[in-house]
């Protein structure tokens, strides 16, 4: 059958080839299809996709991981099941519009007056170059070494290569500096950007806050103060155009009633808090805190009852604590990057000896600025509570170390952002977490994503090379990526 398609393949060929050169004018050009490029809904396209991203592998399992909930229902994703994850979506209609509006906005022929209304060319191309590493770091830190360099040169390039891990982050951190750089807030910020609304001076701080989050991800392979990763944090954090340090200046997507928060698309009955979560916010878990955490209230929907005990192939989900409503429903907004986070990066850092700064100082400012936009964003009063804690958080600190405490506080901050919690839990091993009594692999709390299944039979070779780099070699949830290992 295959030979015979070949023939019929051949076949067609020559006879096209056979044929005069004719001119069919106009035929094949659709009347109804955009006449300019649109690079302002390519741009919105592929932000509202990637923030409304739902279900178990490009939302929920990493929240699990994390042990921010725990399922009572269809429990495979807690107990750590094998089965491979897809990555299709952040691939198409995502990078792949982002793509198109580079290379759209990089040819001067196309600088025409309808696109130059959508956005000065230099901020258009530096948004989406910045929105592009945003998704390729969750997808690398997902998987591992993944389709980069290839990925979007071609949709007819099926086999793309996988790059490593450690050539993608290098190659991120540079994006970005180039993205932010060639950003001009003089100019007409992109129409398409439905997080700043255009702002590009917010765009440029954002590039230099995710540097400081990347280059901390690579701290297990560039622990050294004046090494490759260290120096990348201090040029960041260092930089004219700032970072986000304010709520005026942090990421959020906002939802609407035609664009849903992703939460709300999923089956509430079958996801509560974990117990090991609520326990930590009261104060009682196996964290170093002792006292009475204040986000519970934003948390949860009701700060008075304990989550569900995390693991169990079957638990009961009655009269247990599940995410709050102020999260879990169609219009409520959710963060991509906070000061608080900035913060107790810098924090992060300055404890390894990379940056000059205060611990305890920048560790209390992050805590507070976490408590300050939950208040902000969810109209909650917690805000009066955040000096006390962080203080009882710096006592802590003296007991447990800062290493502990800043990535447990983290922890607490990032919810409810399981990837990037995930991330941090995978770098540093803190919290201390139990993995589920009741496992499905080798008993190991999930450190990536098993590739998706089409690449082992049509990708093989480059699949091959991407399961070579893992420790140990092979392609399940407990092998290491390169910046774990």
């Amino acid at each position: 059958m295959m030979k015979k398609l070949k023939y019929i393949a051949l076949s067609l060929l020559l006879a096209l080839g056979a044929c005069d050169n004719i001119d069919f004018g106009d035929t094949n050009v659709n009347p109804n299809g955009a006449g300019d490029p649109n690079t302002s809904s390519l741009m919105a396209g592929a932000m509202s996709r990637y923030s409304t991203l739902t279900g178990r592998d490009y939302l929920i399992k990493p929240t699990l991981y994390v042990q921010y909930q725990a399922q009572v229902t269809y429990t495979d994703e807690m107990r750590y099941n094998e089965a491979p994850s897809s990555w299709y979506s952040y691939y198409v209609q995502t990078l792949s519009n982002l793509q198109l509006v580079i290379d759209i906005n990089s040819d001067p022929a196309n600088h025409t007056t309808i696109l130059l209304a959508q956005g000065a060319p230099e901020n258009q191309i530096g948004v989406a170059k910045i929105f592009k590493t945003i998704i390729f770091k969750r997808i690398t830190d997902t998987w591992g070494d993944v389709p980069y360099s290839q990925a979007l040169q071609s949709s007819e390039n099926l086999i793309p290569a996988y790059d490593s891990q450690s050539s993608i982050y290098e190659a991120m951190i540079t994006e970005l500096k180039a993205a932010r750089d060639m950003m001009d807030p003089s100019l007409a910020g992109p129409t398409g950007d439905i997080i700043y609304g255009g702002d590009v001076a917010k765009w440029q701080k954002l590039a230099n806050s995710l540097i400081l989050q990347m280059s901390l991800q690579l701290s297990k392979k560039y622990p050294s103060a004046s090494g490759y990763a260290a120096t990348e944090f201090n040029a960041a954090a260092s930089h004219s155009a700032g970072l986000i340090l304010s709520i005026g200046d942090e990421a959020w997507f906002s939802y609407n009633a035609d664009f849903v928060n992703p939460w709300s698309l999923n089956r509430k009955p079958d996801y509560f808090l974990s117990r090991e979560f609520t326990d930590a916010l009261k104060g009682w878990g196996t964290t170093s805190n002792t006292m009475l955490d204040a986000r519970i209230n934003v948390y949860s929907t009701d700060p008075n009852l304990d989550g569900v005990p995390y693991g169990y192939e079957n638990e009961s989900g009655a009269g247990r604590a599940q995410m709050s409503d102020l999260i879990w429903t169609e219009e409520a907004p959710l963060p991509l990057m906070t000061a608080a986070y900035t913060y107790l990066n810098l924090a992060d850092a300055a404890n390894l000896g990379w940056y000059a700064g205060s611990v305890n100082s920048l560790l209390s400012s992050g805590i507070t600025m976490s408590y300050q936009t939950l208040d902000a964003h969810y109209g909650t009063a917690i805000s009066g509570s955040a000096a006390a804690y962080a203080a009882a958080r710096d006592t802590d600190a003296g007991t447990y170390g800062y290493t502990q405490v800043i990535a447990e506080e983290k922890w607490v901050a990032l919810f409810p952002s399981g990837f990037d919690a995930w991330s941090e839990w995978r770098r540093t091993d803190f919290p201390t977490l139990i993995p589920a009594t009741d496992f499905l692999n080798n008993g190991e709390i999930p450190r990536r994503y098993v590739y998706p299944t089409e690449e082992s039979s049509l990708n093989t070779t480059n699949y091959n090379a991407g399961v070579s780099a893992l420790v140990p070699a092979t392609d399940n949830n407990s092998s290491r990526v390169w910046w774990d290992q």
